[in-house]
């Protein structure tokens, strides 16, 4: 009896990969960076080939926050079964890249989340030494760069950093470019020498959001002057929460030493207030705030010691405001700051807060800013009224007729008279039409429900103005976001049936035999019975 010995395949068939046709995420993100583009894509470029259509009803994530928040907040450990698994499937494609075993392996891939697996399976690699680097590149490099699915690229990408003998700087800085692998590019760049801080900081120049976070966190050991100083300036900055990078950067950029210079420089001052007012806002949230870093009370000596001609603007102004709270909790054992606060220095920077807020010149400044100021100056200014005696509603609403949205500001006032007008410009700029579709479960998240989320603000403090804005109310019944139809009757439940329009009753009796969920549909029955909503 003779045996029949398949022949070992190499290399793998590349015209004809496990995805068929479809188009590679590689190309599709080259595709969308723009000649002279430093960061980012263009618009078309951040929804990748592999995305399926929205479900309105379900909480999706920006690219790269699934990866980030789990790797920040999360356990990222695996299955050992799949890890086994993969390593089996490496191993074969490796030894024989027949059409079988690499649509086993991209399979395996596909149906497994990269950052939950990569770093246990690196580890086995690692330590087995059985596979072909050569082998294992070739593949790898053919998904990174061909494959249309966003978890073999993201596994592949990592496996493709750790392989020494190749420069794939330009691969990883392209795919970088989209949040949803930056990550994976920030790790293999990391794990090679073959790259250096450099390309690491170059893309974390390029990336925005939870790219952004990961990159950034990987260069905080640097000892580079001028990685350094763009860390001050602006690697702290990103499109999820400066509050992750704060004080990584303030800490890695050695932000005390900086200020310590003698030269004048408005850009690292202003960084600076923007940091430490991070630091300030940020404490007790998902990152580390000022109590946390261990030049704290040195950094900020050193910024109050610039002059006070410095402290010039709204959003100076409403810094020091924080941070002269903050200091008085620390000083009267609310909040303690520990690291390097001692009770003399904390007691000197109270007073110069004090004389830093003591000026003149303060109210004209927030005035302007309130009349004239962008958007932050504006928001900024109108934060800082109460201190200074300002009424900043007015203000809020011409902004708000000049198509900027401050419904939540304009709907707390007591003041009947200023709540016609408030409804009266909301009848205006609101599309109650367009949102009294009938009753649906969708959760009303996106700009796509910028009209509904308006109807919120307006809604969720009509209860105190009994009678008055029957229209949003009923355009809130008539929504298809579960969250206007359950302010909407709070707001009807507060008014009290007295109150209620001579139409009410019916517009009730209609919306609980349309109501598609049960809670909201025993909430109007309450309502119209007079009884407590809950």
């Amino acid at each position: 009896m003779f045996k029949i010995f398949k022949k070992s395949v190499w290399p793998p068939n590349f015209q004809k990969p496990p995805w068929g046709d479809k188009k590679s995420i590689f190309d599709h993100i080259a595709a969308h960076i723009e000649p002279g583009q430093t960061q980012g894509l263009s618009e078309e470029g951040y929804s990748l080939p592999d995305e399926s259509e929205t479900d309105p009803n379900s909480i999706s994530f920006a690219p790269g926050a699934m990866d980030g928040v789990f790797g920040h907040h999360g356990s990222t450990k695996s299955d050992d079964e799949i890890v086994r698994s993969l390593d089996s499937a490496l191993v074969s494609a490796c030894q024989n890249a027949s059409e079988h075993n690499i649509q086993t392996l991209y399979k395996l891939i596909l149906d497994s989340s990269a950052l939950g697996v990569i770093d246990p399976l690196i580890e086995r690699i690692i330590e087995e030494q059985i596979l072909d680097a050569d082998r294992l590149r070739e593949i790898v490099y053919w998904f990174t760069t061909k494959a249309p699915d966003r978890e073999p690229v993201k596994f592949s990408m990592a496996l493709l950093g750790l392989l020494q003998g190749s420069d794939n700087s330009d691969v990883f800085l392209t795919l970088g470019r989209h949040d949803e692998f930056t990550l994976f590019s920030a790790v293999a760049l990391s794990n090679s020498d073959v790259y250096g801080e450099d390309a690491l900081w170059k893309l974390a120049i390029a990336a925005e959001g939870w790219g952004r976070i990961s990159t950034v966190e990987r260069l905080a050991g640097t000892s580079s002057a001028e990685i350094k100083d763009w860390l001050l300036r602006d690697g702290f900055k990103n499109s999820v929460m400066y509050e992750y990078l704060a004080c990584t950067c303030a800490r890695a950029g050695d932000l005390h030493l900086a200020l310590k210079r003698e030269e004048d420089d408005p850009e690292l001052f202003n960084s600076a207030v923007e940091l430490i007012d991070t630091l300030v806002s940020g404490e007790g949230g998902p990152a580390e705030g000022l109590p946390d870093y261990e030049n704290g009370c040195a950094a900020v000596q050193m910024l109050l010691s610039k002059g006070d001609s410095k402290f010039s603007s709204a959003s100076h102004f409403w810094f020091l405001w924080k941070l002269k709270e903050r200091v008085a909790e620390h000083l009267s054992g609310e909040r303690v700051l520990k690291q390097d606060w001692t009770d003399e220095d904390s007691e000197a920077i109270a007073e110069k807060i004090e004389a830093l807020l003591s000026k003149s010149e303060w109210k004209d400044v927030l005035l302007d800013a309130l009349q004239n100021g962008d958007r932050q100056s504006f928001w900024d200014a109108s934060r800082s009224c109460e201190k200074l005696g300002i009424d900043p509603w007015q203000y809020f609403l011409d902004r708000t007729k000049a198509d900027e949205d401050y419904w939540w500001d304009l709907m707390r006032t007591s003041d009947a008279s200023r709540i016609d007008e408030v409804l009266a410009l909301a009848a205006q700029k609101i599309p109650l039409d367009e949102i009294a579709t009938g009753p649906g479960n969708d959760l009303g998240l996106g700009i796509e429900y910028a009209a509904h989320s308006a109807l919120d603000f307006i809604l969720q403090d009509l209860g105190n103005f009994p009678g008055r804005g029957w229209g949003f109310v009923k355009a809130g019944l008539r929504s298809p976001v579960i969250r206007n139809r359950n302010m909407a009757v709070r707001a009807l439940s507060e008014w009290g049936q007295d109150n209620w329009p001579e139409e009410a009753n019916e517009h009730i009796k209609k919306a609980i035999s349309d109501e598609p969920e049960a809670d909201v549909q025993k909430r109007l029955e309450n309502a119209l019975a007079g009884r407590e909503l809950d």
